[in-house]
């Protein structure tokens, strides 16, 4: 019996920055980032309640947050999501 595989294209890298842009709030140096809020409150739309417990949206946030830095990366980013979602 064959198996079949459904397999998804990969993610416009346009698009996924356009993405981004519309959810990234800081800009240092030219380089738009991500703050933990953007990334779990505004994407992922997650723990928005005035009393959520902000260190739960830090802990949440590190996934995203490559670089331990406190800001999700557009290149990191848009890498995991081209690579695993399609649009």
């Amino acid at each position: 019996m064959a198996v079949k595989v459904q397999t998804t294209k990969r993610g416009d890298p346009q698009e996924l920055r356009n993405i981004f842009l519309q959810y990234a709030s800081t800009e240092v140096d030219g380089e738009h980032y991500m703050t933990p809020e953007d990334f779990v409150q505004r994407y992922l739309g997650l723990y928005n309640d005035p009393n959520s417990n902000p260190m739960i949206v830090q802990l949440l946030a590190g996934v995203a947050d490559q670089t331990k830095d406190g800001k999700c990366q557009r290149n990191i980013w848009t890498d995991y999501y081209s690579s695993s979602y399609p649009f």
